[in-house]
């Protein structure tokens, strides 16, 4: 079953390292916790980010969509993510750069 994608648009605000410690398919791998301000939802403020799901939307790669939150590479940019959710969170898998005035 294909998960349905949505869409957010905003700035990337910083980000946060988190190790998984709980049991499951991640765990005790690295991941993010991405903090954003998005214009047409702005009751979220986080967007999880793991490795292995980055990259599946969007015309970003998963190598260059890894490097660029682990070196916070995104300052005065604008984005249009991509998200699934799961559980109870959003969990990125992709993003589109937009231009600052979108």
């Amino acid at each position: 079953m294909t998960k349905q994608v949505y869409e957010l648009i905003g700035v990337k605000v910083k980000e946060k390292l988190s190790k998984i410690t709980y049991a499951g398919k991640h765990a005790g791998k690295k991941h993010y916790k991405l903090l954003v301000e998005v214009d047409n939802r702005p009751e979220i403020k986080s967007i999880q980010v793991y490795q292995d799901k980055v990259g599946l939307v969007g015309s970003v790669g998963q190598e260059e969509m890894w490097k660029d939150i682990e070196e916070s590479n995104y300052a005065d940019k604008r984005y249009l993510f991509y998200y699934h959710i799961e559980d109870r969170y959003y969990s990125l898998v992709g993003w589109k750069e937009l231009n600052r005035d979108s």
